[in-house]
């Protein structure tokens, strides 16, 4: 089912995008989509990590398991990355995009309230899944809606900056008195994208699965490229641990003809790095 046909006129959601930062893609992946896509995050998770038995008692806001999903044991993964959400996020941002590679995740506790990315030269958007039904008492996703640009954006960096996420040990219930989030509850299939510049926070919840991908605005100028550049190599440069032979970042079909248009770009744009499995020319 295409996007249009489930919501209508995709110019809408851009509009909607575009001024407050997200849109909500209800029922966008069918149920046999969900269910397939969970057998490939939880056997990759599973192939990557000593997964544990129970939840945490105490959040940190860090704990959780991470793995790429573009190699062969992932298909369901790769096909949503390049047929389905790609033209979604071309649609989302007006402008050829370049993807950085899809990840299942495994949360254990909270998140608090954070950017993914505060480079002004970078044009983003995240697009993710959840795989088990959440609300705002288990932890779904929650967002300051217009807190992506212009002078709301810049006021929260200085809150943050005042008011610090604790640590090591996370205070779930002061950081849900102190940010004023608007959750998105969610169902599996549903669909959430949000520019990587907006505020956003998970408060309360313990394990739960993510599928995600994110698409970068292909850069017109150099600072642009340093920006998209940084921003698909960051999963990497974190050192997640697994395995990069059977779990690839980068799909290895990108490094060869015949490849998607993208890869090309990313070639040439990641030519300077050393990313193992990198799309080459």
């Amino acid at each position: 089912m295409s996007i249009e046909r489930q919501n209508g006129q995709i110019g809408h959601n851009a509009d909607f995008f575009a001024t407050h930062g997200f849109c909500v893609w209800r029922g966008l992946l069918a149920a046999a989509e969900v269910e397939g896509l969970r057998r490939e995050v939880d056997d990759a998770l599973a192939a990557n990590h000593a997964l544990p038995d129970a939840p945490i008692a105490r959040a940190t806001g860090t704990e959780g398991y991470y793995v790429p999903m573009m190699g062969d044991r992932t298909p369901l993964s790769r096909k949503l990355l390049t047929e389905r959400l790609l033209p979604a996020a071309v649609g989302l941002l007006g402008t050829p995009v370049l993807p950085k590679p899809a990840k299942g995740i495994l949360y254990r506790d909270s998140s608090p309230w954070h950017q993914d990315s505060a480079d002004t030269s970078l044009t983003a958007v995240k697009m993710v899944t959840y795989l088990e039904p959440l609300t705002v008492a288990d932890g779904a996703l929650q967002v300051l809606p217009g807190s992506h640009r212009g002078s709301y954006g810049q006021a929260l960096t200085e809150y943050r900056r005042r008011w610090p996420a604790a640590e090591p040990l996370f205070d779930e219930r002061a950081e849900a008195a102190m940010w004023p989030g608007v959750p998105i509850a969610t169902n599996p299939g549903d669909v959430i994208a949000f520019d990587v510049h907006l505020w956003h926070a998970s408060i309360g919840g313990r394990d739960r699965r993510q599928w995600s991908v994110s698409y970068a605005a292909d850069p017109v100028d150099d600072d642009g490229e340093a920006a998209v550049r940084d921003y698909l190599l960051s999963f990497l440069d974190v050192g997640h641990s697994y395995d990069p032979v059977a779990y690839p970042y980068f799909d290895p079909a990108w490094a060869q003809p015949p490849r998607p248009a993208f890869a090309d770009r990313m070639a040439e744009l990641l030519s300077s790095s050393q990313a193992p499995g990198r799309p080459t020319t």
